[in-house]
């Protein structure tokens, strides 16, 4: 079937031009939205055609093929008449309208509209620059690159670069950090300085002339290439050597800052991806030389950057000379800037959510920027929809967003302004870009459906392809082929719906259906580049390889920088042995693409695969001149040495290689099987057979199993990731044991870790050694509570096990990832014990010297520590010779809690692992309109922040489901607020961050809060890790609450009882902090029941029975009633436990609750019914029941004595009244027997009171006290005892003698 994606356009870099580097991995940085909504304009009449073109455009040449007599395109001849119309920095989008139609329409024409524009008077300074790069990137798409980047160099695009990077940017916290480079702006650039970079040292070095096309990218010149920023340096003088004022306009994929000689001059915090002419400032250019220099941080996407020098006006400034050599470096370190000069304002450009804001600032005092001073296209919009902007500056500033990649995902402004422009004045236009920005599916038919309602009968061709869009995204794929063909009705030249449904036609089987719709339509349009490309797979698709070849070259004449077909083209000469087209293609690719790692390192291949060793070796080292720390390229080139006989220059590379990323364990391998064959440093722990069987015979001590030896050593590497390799010996002790041992599992991360099992023998009683290879995975997700997660279960089957044998395993489990999503952080928990009996436990941590480790042990009977240093490693060792196990007790603390362990990490306080928590989640917090709307709508009209707190948590507990996808990053990182709002799920951290979010837009801070859970027991609070903790919440500070997000049954008063008492996390952006959760008394978690039962002669009674419970509880009883339909059956069921022989009265007579979906009540519940039997006969004597039918003995204390803990599920309170009425032929025999005590552990009280023939008792007993200690259990256990006997006691009632 033919691929649905290759119908889109090749990808676009951050501005309009191919990437400068591997697709694939840029796939995700396209600025140039394929969607055509992006691009919606007003459709004109054809008549307007030609003789408007040359009127707006000032003499607009005709395309060369005009010969052919074939017309302007009407969509060219509306684009550029909208560019000229257009006022301000909405230029700047109508030329990208403009660039856009170079796939659906004749390129030539878009590239001689381009030129007209790039001299049109009308046009300012900077848009006429815009345009005249769109020009050259046109010639470029063409081929014609000389002239191309003659034209970037004259627009005085910097091109000329030092570098230093990378540095650390998790959490999008590098931006605001000074790292050294920057504390030392005002000295002279020294290449031999060395700066403490992301995981390795740099220094400022001079980069290759790689980036001739007006843009550096770091992403080809450092590794890691994500999460990171880097510096780029050089020097500009006057060619006349005098003093003038220039102007910098700039543009970056990342958060930036702009140093004019030492001084910040300009700076933006949101992480949008590249365009040119984004932000500008104006700067002093002092005799002499002078340094620019600015700071670039990226995050998901590696940081871009393109500068352009112009005069005072903006226009390219020629008398500009620029340098990148570090000689200028002592003469620019004079011109350094200690105060700011009139002409020089700090601009700080600062996204806040819709509304936006700028602060233009002349450090320290002054606040508003110059009116001379020029203005990039941010700046100039966000002047637009500042305060109470008009719906076309709304939509303007939003349509420039999306068309151009402006708009950070944390800050969703380009959907807020659209959404806003929508609400304001809605148009067909404005409704479907709004439903184009937002998140969910949902929403997108909400805003659909508002334009078809606006639309009427009549629809317009946008609307009818957003319809498309909309139903292909659906379940039915065909449900979108009445649009396309009412589309195409319309225009039968629409190229989406064209293409639309030549896809569908595939999808459906009838490729060649599709090509004959393709082929009528290249017949109108045979210069439409999209249309080509399509048509060309499809040929292909259907083996017509010499026609699709034929196709291909015609789209190629109008897409000469598609190194994606450049690269195919170059395999196919390959795979031909047409070693002289395929030098072609490898001059076509490196002139593309000259600063591309990836495409040199395609070329070396070629180079390679041509024999021509020598000048593969010279691509290589051309791609590490770029990226020295590149490791594909570094094993690449080490391979080819392999395959030359060089195997000393090949373990060089390859030990680089190690040096650089050690947790490349095929890298390792390699390694291993070239040098002599060395026992891994980690597997030189193990045991020997020869040392653990002799511990077989060993006394068993009546135990099911045992464990001869448990080693675990782990590997850290200075990145954080770790490798573990484990040796696990044990013994199955009985039948059963040895049943159950024969399925071995654990647990490993599949997103970041591989599994290699070494070592699987069962050694027989006999001798026999059998070996086992059969082993199987499986996810280790719980669809009961809706988790899915990256983690799975690695299972090792054995053979049939005897009584007595011995089983060794030896496995490694590896981290893999390029990089660590925890930034440099390694922790871990190691147990040192077990459930059974331990003959040897070992754990040894092998850690570079240069990373700090922190380790906590519990308290274990002959433990061990010895540490020493190899070289550059440093080796912790714990070992104990033999363990206790610990024997399971009823109610005892969970294992994680209480097993014996050495826990370690690199965190050196909570308030670093906070930080790191923050970055990882404040952008996840930040509210977009939808999220801002829901807030004010929930809490408007309340006055309290207690009842907008009580509004928000309810709404988002009831109304987001819990589901929890918690792949990589993200079982840490939560989603963000806008878009758990918009799906209506998420997990604890995802509901937590979108309470925090509602919370702040209505005025009251909040934090989140993450906890380790009562469900894994106390930890000790050193060290600081990320180990302990399994769940989020939120917190907000003025009422000292805390909220679960996903207590869908509990208010916001009752902390679940698996949060009470917990360790937690408060993540605060100035000081976060380690906080035990409060643990609310025993009188705050009250079940109060009052029975009512009236005793007729024939020994039945009616009965009613009245609940009310709150708090920790109160929860179970929601979930347990607050369905309509089952509250009877199931009240009804409950109560006859309790009372046999119970039935419910009729109707609602029977059973009334108050509203159970109102959490923030306590629960009430009224049950009225009747029973044949009220009590049990005991002779003449009728034994009846006036005290709660708890039993604490079994409960907490059935043991004579313990050894661990006894923990109580929360602190509570149950209060029990009973009010028997006798028949008149009946008297009280025995009363039960007050009581009144008061222990540490809680109290009892029990009243009786007697009036006439009624008979009240009541019974309170509180649980003060979540853990009781072992010393202090046999007072407990008495305690539980006495309450045992109180609540044994019955009312004794008889007939009165006649």
């Amino acid at each position: 079937m033919f691929d649905s994606g290759a119908l889109s356009a090749p990808p676009e870099p951050p501005h309009f031009v191919p990437f400068a580097s591997d697709t694939k991995r840029r796939l995700d940085r396209t600025s140039l939205a394929r969607n055509p909504l992006a691009v919606t304009l007003p459709r004109f009449a054809q008549w307007l055609s030609l003789l408007l073109a040359v009127a707006l455009l000032g003499g607009f040449v005709q395309p060369s093929h005009a010969q052919t007599n074939e017309p302007i395109d009407s969509r060219v001849v509306e684009a550029t008449r909208d560019i000229v119309a257009a006022r301000g920095p909405d230029r700047y989008t109508k030329l990208r309208v403009l660039w856009s139609l170079w796939e659906d329409t004749d390129p030539d024409q878009v590239e001689q509209a381009l030129r007209s524009m790039q001299r049109h008077p009308s046009l300012d300074p900077s848009a006429r620059v815009y345009a005249s790069l769109l020009s050259a990137y046109a010639r470029r798409r063409r081929g014609d690159l000389p002239s191309a980047r003659a034209q970037v160099s004259a627009l005085r695009f910097i091109d000329q670069w030092m570098v230093a990077g990378p540095f650390d940017n998790e959490g999008r916290s590098g931006h605001d950090r000074v790292f050294e480079p920057e504390s030392r702006l005002n000295d002279p650039v020294d290449p031999q300085l060395v700066y403490e970079g992301k995981e390795r040292q740099v220094r400022w070095r001079a980069i290759p002339h790689a980036f001739p096309d007006g843009w550096l990218d770091f992403g080809e010149l450092f590794r890691p290439q994500e999460r990171i920023c880097g510096f780029a340096t050089t020097f500009v003088r006057a060619r006349d050597d005098k003093a003038r004022v220039a102007t910098v306009w700039l543009g970056a994929t990342g958060a930036f800052r702009l140093f004019w000689n030492g001084q910040e001059v300009l700076s933006d915090g949101a992480y949008r991806t590249m365009d040119a002419e984004r932000f500008a400032t104006t700067v002093d250019v002092k005799a002499g030389w002078n340094r620019l220099t600015v700071k670039v941080c990226g995050d998901a996407l590696s940081p871009m950057l393109t500068v352009r020098l112009g005069d005072r006006q903006g226009a390219p400034d020629a008398s500009l000379v620029v340098s990148a050599d570090a000689v200028h470096a002592d003469d620019a370190a004079k011109n350094a800037i200690h105060a700011p000069s009139p002409n020089q304002a700090r601009i700080t450009i600062r996204a806040q959510g819709a509304e936006g804001s700028i602060r233009a600032a002349n450090a320290p005092a002054r606040r508003e920027r110059d009116p001379g001073q020029v203005r990039g296209a941010i700046d100039r919009f966000e002047a637009m929809t500042r305060g109470k902007a008009t719906p076309e500056a709304l939509e303007a500033h939003a349509r420039y967003l999306m068309i151009t990649g402006g708009d950070d995902p944390s800050m969703h402004q380009a959907r807020d302004f659209a959404i806003r422009a929508a609400e304001k004045a809605p148009t067909i236009e404005r409704l479907l870009l709004a439903s184009s920005l937002v998140e969910d599916r949902n929403q997108q038919r909400t805003w659909i459906d508002k334009a078809v309602a606006t639309a009427g009968n009549d629809p317009s061709l946008e609307l009818l392809l957003a319809q498309a869009r909309l139903a292909r995204g659906g379940p039915h794929w065909r449900d979108a082929v009445p649009f396309y063909d009412r589309a195409l009705a319309k225009n039968p030249d629409c190229v989406e719906a064209l293409l639309g449904r030549v896809d569908l036609y595939n999808e459906a089987g009838l490729r060649r259906t599709a090509l004959g719709m393709l082929e009528r339509a290249i017949e109108r349009h045979p210069h439409a580049v999209g249309l080509l490309r399509v048509y060309a797979l499809q040929l292909a698709d259907l083996d017509r390889l010499s026609e699709a070849q034929q196709v291909s070259a015609r789209y190629m004449a109008y897409r000469f920088d598609d190194v994606t077909q450049q690269a195919t083209r170059l395999d196919l000469a390959l795979a031909q042995r047409n070693h002289e087209l395929a030098q072609h293609w490898i001059n076509r690719l490196l002139a593309t693409e000259p600063g591309s790692v990836h495409r040199l390192n395609d070329v070396a291949r070629a180079y390679t695969n041509m024999n021509m060793s020598d000048k593969a070796i010279q691509a290589y080292q051309r791609a590490l001149e770029l990226a020295p720390e590149d490791t594909d390229t570094l094993r690449e080139l080490a391979e080819l040495y392999g395959r030359l006989g060089q195997s000393e220059q090949q373990l060089r590379i390859l030990r680089h290689v190690l040096a650089l990323r050690p947790q490349l364990k095929a890298v390792r391998d390699l390694v291993e099987h070239l040098e002599p064959k060395q026992v891994r440093a980690d597997e030189a722990y193990a045991w020997s057979s020869e040392r653990f069987l002799p511990l077989r015979t060993e006394a068993s001590g009546g135990f099911n199993q045992r464990t001869l030896r448990d080693l675990q050593v782990t590997t850290v590497y200075p990145s954080g990731l770790s490798s573990a390799f484990r040796q696990v010996v044990f013994q199955p002790l009985t039948e059963e044991a040895a049943t159950a041992a024969r399925d071995y599992a654990f647990a490993y991360q599949a997103d970041r870790q591989i599994v290699q099992l070494g070592t699987a023998r069962v050694y027989r009683a006999d001798g026999r050694i059998d070996e086992t290879i059969e082993t199987s995975e499986g996810p280790a997700d719980n669809p009961a509570i809706a988790m899915y997660t990256s983690a799975r279960i690695f299972y090792v089957h054995l053979p049939r096990l005897e009584v007595g044998d011995v089983i060794e395993l030896r496995y490694r489990i590896e981290e893999v990832s390029q990089e660590n999503v925890f930034a440099d952080y390694f922790g871990e928990v190691q147990p040192l014990q077990s459930s059974e009996p331990m003959r040897n436990a070992e754990y040894v941590v092998i850690a570079p010297t240069s990373r700090k480790l922190i380790f906590d042990v519990t308290p274990l009977e002959g433990l061990q520590r010895e540490e020493k240093e190899q070289g550059d490693v440093r080796i912790t060792r714990f070992f104990v010779p033999s363990v206790r196990p610990i024997l399971s007790e009823p109610n005892m603390p969970p294992w994680s809690e209480i097993l014996g362990h050495v826990h370690v990490s690199t965190y050196a306080s909570w308030k670093d692992v906070g930080a790191w928590y923050w970055g990882l989640a404040k952008e996840q917090i930040h509210p977009d309109d939808e999220v801002r709307r829901k807030a004010l709508e929930l809490t408007r009209g309340l006055e309290t922040n207690e009842q907008k707190v009580r509004a928000i948590y309810g709404w988002v507990v009831k109304r987001t489901r819990y589901v929890a996808l918690e792949f990589g990053i993200y079982g840490y990182k939560p989603r963000r607020a806008s878009q758990t709002l918009a799906r209506g799920w998420g997990d604890c951290k995802d509901k937590a961050t979108l309470i925090v979010s509602m919370l702040q837009v209505v005025g009251i801070p909040a934090h989140l809060v993450i906890v380790r859970t009562g469900l894994r027991g106390n930890f000790p609070s050193q060290p600081a890790s990320l180990a302990p903790f399994d769940h989020a919440i939120a917190y907000v500070p003025s009422l000292d609450l805390y909220l679960d997000g996903t207590a869908e049954f509990s208010g916001s008063t009752e902390l679940p009882g698996m949060d009470r008492g917990s360790m937690a996390l408060v993540v605060d952006p100035e000081q976060s902090r380690l906080v035990t959760l409060p643990d609310p008394s025993a009188q705050q978690t009250i079940r109060k029941k009052h029975i009512r039962a009236t005793l007729r002669a024939d020994g039945t009674a009616h009965i009613t029975i009245r609940h009310e419970v709150s708090g920790a509880i109160a929860a179970q009883w929601r979930l347990r009633y607050h369905g309509e339909t089952s509250l009877r059956d199931r009240i009804g069921a409950d109560t006859a436990q309790g009372l046999p022989g119970f039935v419910l009265d009729p109707g609602n007579a029977g059973v009334e609750a108050a509203d159970l979906e109102n959490i923030e009540q306590p629960v009430r519940l009224r049950v009225s019914g009747k029973t044949q039997s009220f009590g049990r006969k005991q002779g003449d004597e009728l034994s009846i029941p006036v005290t709660p039918s708890d039993r604490y003995v079994p409960r907490f204390a059935s043991l004579s004595q313990r050894k661990l803990d006894v923990v109580l599920p929360y602190r509570s309170t149950v209060s029990e009244t009973w009010t028997i009425e006798l028949p008149a032929e009946v008297k009280v025999q025995e009363l039960p027997k007050p009581m009144a005590l008061t222990t540490p552990f809680g109290a009892l009280r029990l009243e009786v009171r007697h009036t006439g023939n009624v008979v009240e008792v009541d019974t309170n007993i509180s649980l003060d006290k979540l853990r009781i200690a072992p010393n202090e259990y046999a007072a407990f256990a008495a305690f539980c005892e006495q309450i045992d006997r109180a609540l044994q006691q019955r009312l004794m009632v008889t007939r009165k003698q006649p």
